[in-house]
């Protein structure tokens, strides 16, 4: 059967990441993520001989009347669409918008649709969502379109019916990932997903899937569970080696909840990307736990040339860091960011401000805790209650969250009054950290000592511009922020 992959475009023109819990307005800091569930799904459904397109409105630059001229001329029996909790209202409304140009039927998977399907369902044209691990399922629902079955025996889905939403049961987490087959990226234009510190094409490999951690602001165990579940290194590399050979990819980002949750994985996955050299050909990066990184797989790691690491430092402070429930300190943070820098490999630095307990006060020390740690980069995010964690439900007691809008609920927008912490002062905050930490004239100089090269130099102005944009100017940078989610609310409706 015929069947469509989307990632959509807004209904305003705005890019946006979607890929499991990472859901964030695209700029300059941020790579163009690839949406590597997409590819993934597209993977499953061709080894079961489907005829797979995929198109990724975001990176290709489609908007709504395009997309819907795609879908009307390949004219497939199923519509995949992806979905985020920002895009949501969007995603809902574009969705209603392709039911002329097909008769296909429509579903979706993210995030947002697992919390939340009743929602999604009664809101869109869409026929199903796809909850959770999506690979599986989705054979088993094309399979069952195609063939006419009725959808009360596909686990994992919820659908409409003339009775109403019906959920059916999970379907159990798939426990051996290198069943798998690797992502279909041939059907990716490959070269439009640059990270924009090398500003070459990169792709994102997954490793693992499950956290067994309790962070009280994620929603990765909704997706993906909380057990761990992990591929072996040989088919890792298995699917770099291809990447490399086949697409000509050599940069690549490790995908997982946490990439050093298991030391021995880490270690066979270095040894066998030296075992092949390839480690000669590729660099790589992935996220890793503050708590569970020593020197010694430091040290392997950038001999496997991994260039960067990203840390959810979240705080600096202790008492926020328990009331997250992150299960890591702010010491064991700047003895990971240290033993990380002094390995040779480059450190990003994650932090979210507004969690329990969080004042004017405690920002301003995690900001110099920030300083002190002097990572190679750092983002700021603002603390976001999405459907279904424990910080959505301790906002709704405590009355903390400002808007039910979810066109708001972005990393870069303030939503929660929290105590002694209005969503203005948030915001101020956020543009202080970042100009605090980026004009340092001490970081600007160590930035200016990496160019090498014409393309360094433009990506550096390009980044440079864009926070001046966003940083230098708090004020404006508020009004385009409000000014863009009326945009986005006014189009949904």
């Amino acid at each position: 059967m015929k069947v469509m992959i989307v990632n959509p475009p807004t209904c305003t023109g705005m890019k946006y990441i979607r890929e499991g819990r990472c859901e964030q307005r695209l700029n300059s800091f941020q790579y163009v993520m690839v949406p590597i569930s997409l590819p993934m799904i597209a993977g499953a459904l061709e080894a079961k001989q489907h005829n797979v397109k995929l198109l990724d409105c975001i990176a290709n630059d489609v908007d709504v009347e395009g997309l819907k001229k795609a879908i009307a001329e390949f004219d497939p029996g199923l519509v995949l669409f992806n979905m985020s909790t920002a895009t949501s209202s969007s995603d809902m409304e574009v969705i209603t918008r392709m039911r002329p140009a097909s008769k296909a039927h429509f579903t979706v998977i993210g995030n947002h649709a697992t919390s939340l399907p009743e929602e999604v369902l009664n809101g869109s044209a869409l026929d199903s969502v796809i909850r959770r691990e999506p690979e599986l399922t989705a054979q088993d629902l094309v399979d069952a379109v195609e063939k006419g079955r009725a959808l009360k025996d596909v686990l994992g889905v919820s659908f409409k019916s003339d009775k109403g939403i019906v959920n059916n049961e999970d379907r159990p987490f798939n426990e051996n990932l290198d069943d798998l087959p690797f992502a279909a990226r041939h059907l990716l234009d490959n070269a439009r997903y640059t990270l924009p510190v090398i500003n070459e094409p990169y792709t994102l490999i997954i490793t693992s899937r499950g956290c067994p951690h309790s962070c009280i602001y994620c929603t990765a165990y909704q997706y993906y569970g909380k057990k761990l579940r992990l591929r072996s290194a040989v088919n890792v590399v298995d699917e770099m080696q291809e990447c490399y050979e086949k697409h000509g990819l050599r940069n690549f980002t490790m995908w997982s909840d946490t990439f050093n949750q298991n030391k021995k994985f880490v270690m066979d996955v270095c040894g066998e990307l030296k075992k092949r050299d390839l480690h000669k050909k590729i660099r790589w990066m992935s996220n890793s736990r503050v708590d569970q990184m020593d020197a010694e797989v430091l040290k392997e790691m950038r001999s496997a040339n991994c260039i960067g690491i990203s840390y959810g430092v979240e705080s600096g402070v202790e008492e926020i860091l328990k009331n997250m429930k992150k299960g890591a300190t702010a010491e064991q943070a700047r003895v990971a960011v240290r033993l990380t820098k002094e390995a040779g490999i480059e450190v990003l630095t994650h932090i979210i401000f507004g969690l329990p307990g969080e004042t004017m006060e405690t920002i301003k020390e995690t900001i110099q805790y920030v300083k002190e740690l002097d990572p190679d980069y750092a983002q700021f995010y603002c603390a976001i209650p999405f459907p279904k964690t424990e910080l959505e439900e301790m906002g709704k007691k405590n009355g903390w969250i400002t808007t039910d809008d979810y066109a708001k609920y972005e990393l870069n927008q303030p939503i929660l009054n929290m105590p002694g912490l209005s969503v203005e002062d948030l915001q101020k905050a956020r543009n202080m950290a970042y100009r605090q930490f980026y004009l340092r004239p001490s970081y600007i100089f160590k930035r200016l000592r990496k160019i090498r090269s014409f393309g360094d130099l433009l990506t550096n102005y390009r980044q440079a511009k864009d926070f001046i944009s966003s940083w230098i100017s708090p004020e404006s940078t508020e009004k385009t922020a409000v000014s863009e989610s009326k945009q986005l609310v006014s189009a949904a409706h």
